[in-house]
């Protein structure tokens, strides 16, 4: 094709040239609003930024080196997922972590957890039982230890490659969006008072779930699933009892004066 040349050659090539600049800045803005929301997400879930924290636009814009613009998306799908909020002012923090829809939340899980381990159960092959084993490993070398985050992480991962192994990406992605929902809850009602009896009953509910997916028993590993998040269950509705008030004797005046 032939060149452009004269005045309006060069006119139509500087539009082509800032055109193209446009184009690269913004890909480039869209690069960096994702890594940010990826990085904040992490940051949320994993309560490296607490609940109700404020988010300041300039201080983010300063930390990841860009604009204000970038910032904003990243916060806005943030607030797509309920991890951001946006207050009358125009200011952002992180949405407050709540319990008042635990049991959906709950019930959700349940079924998708479910779900999945009988696809696994049923759709497994060698690849993806080998990567469920090594996350089983990675799992029971966590647990043997006290970092809290290796041992979410290893958690995490353990069930996200029971996903894979489904076969189905479509359930697997509400499945995954599922697990990471659960993440605060896990960390301020579960991780708190996750102790040893906690850290054996799952590397044996998890060693159990492989052996069921391993030998294509979807029953088996469908009601196994079913009582390792019930465990879970179990304790963070613990971890919400009262811790002191159960404790204090009840004498005998205090009963005549009722």
């Amino acid at each position: 094709m032939d060149k452009p040349t004269g005045r309006r050659g060069r006119r139509a090539g500087t539009r082509t040239q800032a055109g193209n600049g446009e184009e690269a800045m913004g890909r480039r803005r869209e690069r960096g609003s994702t890594a940010v929301y990826e990085d904040m997400r992490e940051d949320i879930l994993s309560l490296k930024i607490r609940p109700g924290s404020a988010l300041d636009e300039v201080a983010l814009a300063e930390r990841y080196g860009l604009s204000r613009t970038p910032i904003r998306e990243a916060l806005l799908m943030l607030q797509r997922e309920d991890l951001v909020t946006f207050l009358p002012s125009r200011s952002a923090i992180v949405t407050p972590h709540t319990m008042s829809n635990a049991h959906e939340y709950m019930d959700t899980l349940m079924l998708l957890s479910r779900a999945i381990v009988r696809l696994a159960a049923e759709m497994r092959t060698d690849a993806a039982l080998a990567g469920i084993r090594k996350r089983q490993e990675g799992y029971a070398e966590a647990v043997a230890g006290t970092d809290i985050d290796a041992i979410d992480a290893a958690d995490l991962a353990f069930h996200r490659a029971i996903s894979v192994a489904s076969g189905n990406e479509f359930l697997g992605k509400f499945y995954r969006l599922s697990l990471d929902y659960g993440r605060r809850m896990h960390r301020l009602h579960f991780y708190p008072i996750f102790g040893t009896a906690e850290r054996e009953t799952c590397l044996a509910e998890h060693a159990a779930i492989v052996e069921a997916i391993e030998r294509g028993e979807p029953e088996q590993a469908d009601a196994l699933m079913g009582k390792h998040v019930l465990s879970e269950l179990r304790v963070v509705q613990r971890s919400l009892e009262p811790k002191v008030g159960l404790k204090f004797s009840l004498d005998s005046n205090w009963k005549q004066a009722q």
